[in-house]
């Protein structure tokens, strides 16, 4: 009978993994959505705001057609004019106002986004590091 050489050992490489600490990552991402969370509170203030500008402006308005409906005389062609005038400069006031309410908030947004992600890109640094 044939020697029966032995088979050669094989052995797999030790695989190391890069060392992350679990509870700094965890961090990172708790911040990150304290800051999301922090960005959604900011957007529905404006929305709310904006929301609130919007409605005083449709009441003024409503208050306006009303007085102008219950009047018994028509009004002079220049009085009516300065009226419409008048209107059109509040209405141009209010969107510019809700404009100024919306980039105040998307502003304030971008800084905090921006101000977290370097704060990850550093902080993921320190893990992987």
């Amino acid at each position: 009978m044939a020697k029966k050489t032995p088979a050669p050992e094989f052995k797999m490489p030790e695989l190391k993994l890069p060392k992350f600490d679990l509870d700094a990552l965890f961090g990172v991402t708790k911040a990150n959505l304290a800051v999301a969370h922090e960005a959604q509170t900011v957007l529905a203030d404006a929305a709310e705001a904006i929301t609130r500008l919007q409605y005083g402006y449709a009441e003024e308005l409503l208050a306006g057609a009303k007085a102008a409906l219950g009047a018994k005389e028509p009004k002079e062609p220049q009085a009516a004019l300065a009226e419409v005038q008048a209107a059109a400069g509040k209405a141009v006031e209010v969107t510019k106002q809700g404009v100024d309410l919306s980039v105040a908030a998307q502003q304030k947004v971008v800084e905090l986004v921006s101000q977290r992600v370097k704060a990850n890109v550093d902080e993921l640094k320190a893990l992987a590091a």
